[in-house]
């Protein structure tokens, strides 16, 4: 029976909690197996995420191809942001963060607001490198002893221009 509180001159209806009757504290999965159980399936999706990866590259390439053959537009430009989008999101996501950052440099490097014509297809080039290197070899962030190499290369191709 919904039990009735007049309040103000307002009715307050409050419904009969049932909930508790239909919850046990017994039994159950223990906090250890919930994480384990999650720890699985986030490391199934790292797999998936990490899978998607070759595809995307392919893709940046066919882009970034098109544009420095002069055959590319403002599509390929778009592109190349909206995966570099995704790397930047995903990467963090699945504990790649250096993946986000590559990814974070794309987006910098090829959004909208700059000319199609001024894109430095060079420097994206790099990035994309870096990807590859990255992916070929699983680093996950930049105190990976693998990571040394592409970070001093990725500062100088930066200084350089």
């Amino acid at each position: 029976m919904t039990k009735i509180v007049e309040m103000d001159g307002y009715e307050i209806h409050h419904p009969v909690q049932k909930l508790q009757s239909k919850v046990t504290t017994k039994g159950g999965l223990s906090l250890a197996e919930i994480e384990k159980r999650m720890a699985k399936k986030m490391s199934a999706l790292t797999e998936d995420f990490l899978s998607s990866i070759p595809p995307m590259i392919d893709a940046i390439e066919k882009s970034l191809g098109q544009l420095e053959t002069g055959a590319g537009d403002e599509t390929a430009q778009a592109d190349l942001f909206r995966h570099g989008h995704d790397l930047k999101g995903l990467g963090g996501s699945f504990d790649y963060p250096i993946m986000g950052t590559i990814g974070a440099g794309i987006c910098g490097l090829t959004h909208k607001e700059i000319e199609t014509a001024s894109l430095n297809l060079p420097l994206i080039r790099v990035h994309l490198d870096l990807l590859s290197y990255v992916t070929a070899n699983r680093i996950k962030n930049d105190s990976d002893p693998k990571a040394e190499p592409i970070l001093s290369a990725l500062a100088a191709a930066k200084a350089a221009i």
